[in-house]
């Protein structure tokens, strides 16, 4: 029987003595399956503060410290979108905004750049992803302007002024702020926000 290989897997362990045997035995398990773990990808992580962290399903995983003086004695396992990820929908925003697509109307690329920010949003808002969300969306705005200027034949500040300044909305681009919901102590993650704000079960 053929197995389809492993992506992905991490394993849990309060100390790297049962990190190396947990490693062993799923060695061994995969032996048993005509299958090995691949070298490249396969370590071991200590979560401490100030220590490398890891990279599962796109997050990047990281033991950290609350920021806030108020909370300094709190330390947690923080998540935000890994390196690669960012890139990814850098890359997305790029080519929805590409020179080659300036003859379509700037309605239809907002709304096209608005569905890929959705979907990559979704994903990536339970965490710690605040400043990541800025991030992306001021490389969307920026990529908008360009657009605009590029679609006009005007400079690049001239995109910045109708993106920023002339319309009310920024074109209907989709605002990331404020969408982010981190974890809590003793509360649950997956709270959505009811009409007025508040997040609610």
């Amino acid at each position: 029987m053929k197995f389809p290989p492993l992506t992905l897997l991490v394993v849990l362990c309060r100390s790297r003595r049962e990190a190396e045997h947990a490693l062993a035995v799923l060695t061994a398990i995969l032996a048993d399956l005509g299958l090995e773990p691949k070298a490249a990808k396969t370590r071991i992580v200590h979560l401490d503060e100030g220590g490398d962290g890891l990279d599962f399903l796109g997050f990047h995983h990281r033991w950290v410290r609350a920021s806030s003086p108020r909370f300094r004695h709190v330390q947690f396992l923080a998540r935000w979108p890994t390196m690669r990820a960012m890139q990814h929908i850098r890359d997305r925003i790029r080519e929805l905004t590409e020179r080659r697509r300036l003859l379509l109307p700037v309605e239809v690329i907002v709304a096209e750049v608005n569905r890929v920010l959705r979907g990559w949003a979704g994903f990536f808002q339970y965490g710690n992803s605040a400043r990541h969300f800025a991030t992306i969306r001021w490389y969307a705005l920026r990529r908008l302007a360009l657009f605009v200027a590029k679609r006009h034949q005007r400079p690049a500040a001239f995109g910045r002024w109708v993106v920023g300044v002339a319309s009310a909305n920024q074109l209907g681009l989709i605002d990331l702020s404020g969408i982010v919901i981190a974890p809590r102590p003793n509360k649950p993650w997956r709270e959505k926000p009811n009409a007025g704000g508040e997040r609610r079960r």
